[in-house]
This record gives C-alpha cells, sequence and structure tokens, in this order.
C-alpha cells in the first residue's frame, strides 16, 4: 500500500496568505496535489494542517482525504511528517509520498517515475533530480519510518536522506518544478506567469 503525506501546516508569513489555498490551474494548491496522487493510484492520503487549518478546513472539501494535525509546528515539516506517519500507524503502508503543498505544479508523470523507481529498485528513499539537484516530493519506504519518527527537528528528513546514500534512488526527471517552492507573493505570480506563458505556447 501506498500514502501520501501533504504537508500544509506552515505559517506561510512570507505569503501572507495560506499557500494550501492558493488558486492554480483552477483549483487551491492542495485539491491539485490530492488529484494528482489520486491520479497515480495513491487512494490513502493524509492532509497535516497547523497555521490556518480552521481557514483552509472551510474552504475545501477535504472529505477524501485523513485530516491531522502537526502536534509540534515549531519542529517545521519533520514535525508533520511524524503527525502524518502518526495517522497512518493502523495501516500496512509500505511507503509514503511526501508531498509539500508549494510545489503543486509537480508533473503526474514525474511523480509516477518516482513511484516506478521505487518499485524497481525497491530503495526506501526515492528523490527526483533535476539538472543534478534534489528536489520533492521524496518517498520513503517503512524501513526508514522510525528513523523519520526520531530525526532531530534541526535536519528534519534530511538527516534520514543522507545517512546513508547507497540506500537512496535518485530518479532523473526533466520537471523543474520538483526543485521550486514558493515562499512569497512575487514567487507566486512568477508561477502564475509561467502558467500563462506554457497555455499561451
Amino acid at each position: 500500500m501506498l500514502a501520501a503525506i501533504i504537508l500544509a501546516a506552515g505559517a506561510s508569513t512570507r505569503m501572507g496568505y495560506p499557500k494550501a489555498l492558493l488558486p492554480y490551474r483552477g483549483r487551491p494548491f492542495l485539491a491539485g496535489i490530492l488529484e494528482a496522487c489520486f491520479a497515480v493510484g495513491i487512494e490513502k492520503r493524509v492532509v497535516v494542517l497547523g497555521h490556518y487549518a480552521d481557514k483552509i478546513k472551510e474552504n475545501m472539501d477535504l472529505s477524501e482525504a485523513v485530516v491531522t494535525m502537526s502536534e509540534d509546528l515549531d519542529a517545521g515539516p519533520i514535525g508533520s511528517i511524524r503527525a502524518g506517519l502518526a495517522a497512518l500507524a493502523p495501516l500496512p503502508v509500505d511507503a509514503v509520498l511526501v508531498w509539500p503543498v508549494d510545489r503543486p505544479h509537480v508533473a503526474v508523470a514525474t511523480v509516477s517515475a518516482l513511484l516506478d523507481g521505487y518499485r524497481e529498485t525497491h530503495r526506501p528513499i526515492v528523490v527526483p533530480v533535476h539538472g543534478g539537484q534534489r528536489g520533492h516530493p521524496v518517498l520513503f519506504a517503512r524501513p526508514v519510518f522510525a528513523e523519520l519518527l526520531g530525526a532531530p527537528n534541526d535536519e528534519g528528513a534530511r538527516a534520514v536522506v543522507h545517512r546513508d546514500p547507497t540506500r537512496v534512488a535518485e530518479i532523473a526527471v526533466s520537471d523543474p518544478a520538483v526543485l521550486e517552492d514558493f515562499n512569497t507573493p512575487d514567487d507566486y505570480k512568477e508561477l502564475l506567469r509561467k502558467e500563462d506563458r506554457f497555455r499561451g505556447e
């Protein structure tokens, strides 16, 4: 069983608005990611909320996802990963795709390539690589779940990824979106400009 943990607990301090609700391709960031996960066959999807939780729940239908809260917002993303894993603990999940909510434009084909890479290599960590740089989302298999739960807050999941290079499968992708996150209104405007150019081609 594959599952997705979507990280949407951040304060969006520089953006000034919850990233999960920013419109992209006619729907909020979070909705697009949920749809992309479903499109590649990941039906069990956990949305981890924190800051803006009430606003997000009021403005989105999350009935088809498992919604949980990060109890340690100061820990950052690793706190949300722990919350997501805790929500999935009763289930026989083999691997989770950890997807930050500020990567709504990662192509479905890219996610499919990560899943294929996991099935082909059987490595417990699978990361997309574009232009020699590692990006997101990242797949973690059950053998490293305990390490994620115990990872230090200051390093987070990076500590798990860097611990043993031999257990990491790097999947080369042509999708620059795996490297691009959005933290400011200008970042968001650039995303929309790129989308407009794409549609105009």
